[in-house]
């Protein structure tokens, strides 16, 4: 009887210390909403105000912003330039924000008939905007997102962004994020839907001047890839011609700026964005623009 009401009385505690850290996590979450929104909030009214120096403390530094055309400013010209990176983040709509973890905030929309990709991160003084990168829609979906193009050269290889990049890795998250992303980029090389979908997140897009696709269809159109043109069924991506890449807590951004083989200028600015939910790195964003009037797309 001692060991029943024991194992009884064990349960029970296991029970409320169970409730206690889901609670706990519930609360947390609710105050990193809270303290986003509140920082988000805070964000719009000093642009409205036109404050630089609240601005400034809500941009991280190493914050930039990317016009669709491709320009890009640090996080010094904005402040220089308050007036218009002000007027770009007016009238947002379809505006999706979604929670990587309590680390980063990955929120996506439209504004000026443009999409847009924002990405927030949390340091220790708080929510900070880290990239607002533009993307041109369009003028209507490509069939190429349904129908994939063959590769222009079957034998072309891809050392650069396949097997190396001209970036060294700081720390196990940034190599942990480098590794999936050979992963993903030899994958769609040698088309792979498998080991793409294993390599990505549920909630992962591909935003670029040409297409949006959700990862279902990324997924379609790699098997489609294969299906139509074999194993060497896609050309190889874009070398890197420069990267960073930051990290927070189990999310890692990269920026790239990338070009044809032989470029000496990038014609593409690309942001991806890696999460780690405890079962390895994943990509879950890929947005870019073309870099002024150049063109180009980097897969």
């Amino acid at each position: 009887m001692r060991n029943f009401i024991s194992a009884k009385v064990a349960i029970v505690l296991l029970g409320c210390s169970l409730f206690a850290v889901t609670a706990d996590r519930t609360m947390q979450a609710a105050d990193d909403k809270q303290s986003y929104d509140n920082s988000v909030l805070n964000f719009k009214n000093a642009l409205a105000k036109g404050d630089p120096q609240a601005v400034a403390g809500l941009l991280d530094d190493n914050f930039q912003w990317i016009e669709a055309h491709g320009e890009m400013h640090t996080k010094a010209q904005v402040l220089e330039n308050l007036p218009a990176f002000a007027k770009d983040n007016e009238g947002d709509l379809d505006v999706r924000t979604l929670d990587l973890l309590g680390d980063a905030k990955r929120v996506l929309g439209i504004h000026h008939d443009q999409r847009f990709a924002h990405i927030w991160v949390k340091r220790p003084e708080g929510w900070r905007a880290l990239v607002f990168l533009n993307i041109p829609i369009p003028p209507q979906r490509s069939e190429n997102t349904v129908v994939p193009k063959a590769p222009s050269d079957p034998n072309a290889d891809c050392e650069n962004p396949c097997r190396t990049l001209p970036y060294k890795p700081e720390n196990a998250a940034q190599e942990g994020a480098i590794a999936t992303w050979f992963r993903l980029k030899n994958s769609e090389w040698h088309p792979n839907a498998e080991v793409w979908d294993a390599n990505s997140d549920e909630n992962h897009e591909t935003i670029s001047p040409r297409m949006d696709l959700p990862k279902l269809e990324h997924v379609v159109q790699l098997t489609q890839q294969r299906k139509l043109y074999g194993e060497k069924g896609a050309n190889p991506g874009q070398p890197v011609l420069s990267m960073r890449m930051y990290d927070v807590g189990n999310v890692v951004v990269q920026e790239c700026l990338q070009g044809p083989k032989g470029a000496t200028k990038p014609v593409t600015f690309v942001m991806r964005v890696f999460i780690n939910r405890g079962n390895g790195w994943k990509i879950i964003l890929s947005a870019q623009t073309n870099i002024g009037q150049a063109g180009g797309e980097s897969n």
